[in-house]
């Protein structure tokens, strides 16, 4: 595994937004291949690794594997929150930086009690997905390349880099002076 960890509550965190929440448009099944297409192409080719956890009653095999996405299902009547515990006191012994997405407060306190970072799934979600337009929640608003670059750099390091040098920056004042010209 990479450097980093990133331990998700799979239905936790898909039932937290409209954007992945099963209903008339998609399958549990689909919802779920959505959260792991979603890991995979938001999270970039950083050095991060993803367990995504779910409870077994609605998985077929109990692992999965697409990129740097594992998909691990519970066996019952071991619940997905159990595995995700296990799963952390395993691999703080192994990995320098875990972090675990949940809103699930009993999930959280085990996480930082061993030593993990903990993401609210709902602040997880905004970080991936961007805002939500208020018009229509389902449609995304567009972050621009210095806010996207700005969390990728947290998610890899868990901080923001040094600005942008001057050259990058755009404050506007330039579209300001051509007006005036």
């Amino acid at each position: 595994m990479g450097d980093r960890l990133i331990i998700v509550d799979g239905y936790n965190l898909i039932h937290r937004s409209a954007a992945l929440r099963p209903g008339a448009e998609r399958t549990l099944r689909q919802a779920r291949e959505k959260l792991v297409n979603l890991l995979s192409w938001a999270m970039g080719s950083g050095d991060a690794t993803f367990i995504v956890v779910f409870d077994g009653a609605e998985g077929g095999a109990s692992a999965e594997r697409q990129g740097r996405v594992e998909v691990r299902y519970s066996r019952p009547p071991k619940s997905a929150d159990e595995v995700i515990r296990e799963l952390v006191e395993e691999q703080m012994k192994r990995i320098e930086r875990i972090t675990v997405v949940t809103a699930d407060l009993e999930v959280a306190r085990h996480a930082r009690a061993m030593g993990a970072d903990v993401s609210l799934s709902d602040l997880f979600l905004a970080s991936v997905m961007g805002p939500v337009s208020p018009e229509n929640p389902e449609k995304q608003v567009t972050l621009s390349k210095k806010e996207i670059e700005e969390w990728a750099e947290i998610f890899r390091h868990g901080r923001v880099s040094d600005e942008l040098p001057p050259e990058e920056e755009d404050d506007g004042r330039d579209d300001e002076k051509e007006l005036e010209n």
